[in-house]
């Protein structure tokens, strides 16, 4: 099943950390994972803080991009965090087709 990484990041005034209104989102967005995660039949590989920033990474096997969308849409996660979408491919992956790519230097 194909995988999506996300790569969350948010100023230091909506970090759910220091901010109530943002803290209460977080708490209420990842209450509501299991039961949406199960829907779209969506599922967590990784979920982490990059320490000591304000970025997370996680990490999704999802039937597709949109399925992803609609799960960070729905659960609430865009309200205070903003992102970076990228479909993604294991390395060993792209190395059974690197002889088929052009290289251009």
């Amino acid at each position: 099943m194909p995988q999506y990484a996300l790569i969350g990041n948010h100023p230091p005034n909506i970090c759910p950390m220091t901010n109530k209104v943002s803290r209460e989102a977080a708490k209420k967005a990842y209450a509501q994972l299991p039961a949406l995660t199960k829907e779209l039949n969506v599922k967590v590989l990784l979920d982490l803080h990059l320490d000591p920033g304000h970025k997370s990474f996680m990490l999704f096997e999802a039937p597709t991009a949109e399925s992803v969308t609609n799960l960070i849409v729905r659960a609430g996660f865009s309200y205070f965090l903003d992102f970076e979408f990228y479909p993604v491919t294991a390395i060993p992956e792209l190395l059974k087709q690197i002889d088929k790519m052009p290289t251009i230097y």
